[in-house]
């Protein structure tokens, strides 16, 4: 009977270490623990105006400009500018369509590697209704993103990069009444109480997921039969997947409200 040749030591050599490192590769990868999802608290000051001015019975314009700052209102954080021409389908019912810029700097714990910018076109459909003696608003709104990051040369001057396409839903979630007999200017403080969800539905790394949560109450400071100022304080939470961690977010938010009156 022929006896076949043994196998050079090499060759078993390689095999003893394929062999080893086989036996070992799970307890490498039980070492290997992910890195523990964690929370960051920061102090914001956003400053806005808020504009309701029909041009018509039906048409209207709305429109807003927020200046946010973060570390307690010390250091830039969100310049955001929007408007938007609405038609009151029904009373109390109302559907538009306008535009946004937004421009964001990378701020607090959880930098930004870039400066940001964020265009936006965006629908809305806003419903109001009287639940006894509360003022109730829903607000849905459909965006349609395109992101940009602000790039600097070797000259100093910024331009932009290619845009990243990305879709998100918000709903909004508004109560209001006169809290009790408080009144400013013989009229009535009004109490306010809102949720606001953001919802990403395009998003390349997470599919549908939750964006950002904004919990917020305060009261509505009357100035003229036109005019309110609107004193809240805004619970954020935002999720942050590349670090690994959240941003919970407390924000004094004051805002000055125009309704305007039809002409």
């Amino acid at each position: 009977m022929r006896n076949h040749p043994a196998p050079p030591r090499s060759h078993a050599r390689v095999f003893l270490l394929l062999a080893s490192l086989s036996a070992l590769s799970p307890t490498v990868g039980r070492s290997q623990s992910p890195t523990p999802w964690r929370t960051v608290r920061q102090e914001h000051l956003w400053l806005a105006t808020f504009i309701d001015q029909p041009i018509t019975t039906r048409w209207a314009f709305l429109g807003d400009v927020q200046w946010r700052r973060t570390d307690g209102g010390q250091k830039p954080q969100q310049l955001l500018t929007r408007g938007s021409i609405t038609y009151r389908v029904t009373p109390g019912f109302r559907l538009g369509a306008g535009l946004n810029y937004v421009a964001t700097a990378p701020y607090g714990e959880l930098p930004s590697a870039r400066p940001l910018r964020d265009r936006q076109i965006f629908y809305i459909a806003q419903i109001n209704q009287k639940l006894g003696g509360v003022d109730v608003m829903h607000r849905y709104r459909f965006e349609n993103r395109w992101l940009a990051d602000v790039l600097a040369n070797a000259t100093g001057d910024d331009s932009l990069s290619d845009s990243r396409f990305a879709q998100r839903a918000r709903y909004m979630l508004r109560g209001s009444r006169p809290l009790g007999g408080l009144t400013l200017r013989k009229q009535p403080v009004i109490g306010i109480v809102q949720n606001e969800l953001f919802v990403g539905l395009s998003r390349a790394d997470r599919g549908v997921a939750v964006d950002q949560n904004r919990f917020s109450f305060g009261a509505g400071l009357p100035l003229s039969t036109t005019k309110r100022l609107d004193v809240l304080w805004l619970q954020q939470w935002i999720p942050v997947s590349r670090a690994r961690a959240s941003e919970n977010n407390r924000t004094l938010w004051i805002v000055l409200n125009h309704t305007g009156k039809a002409r």
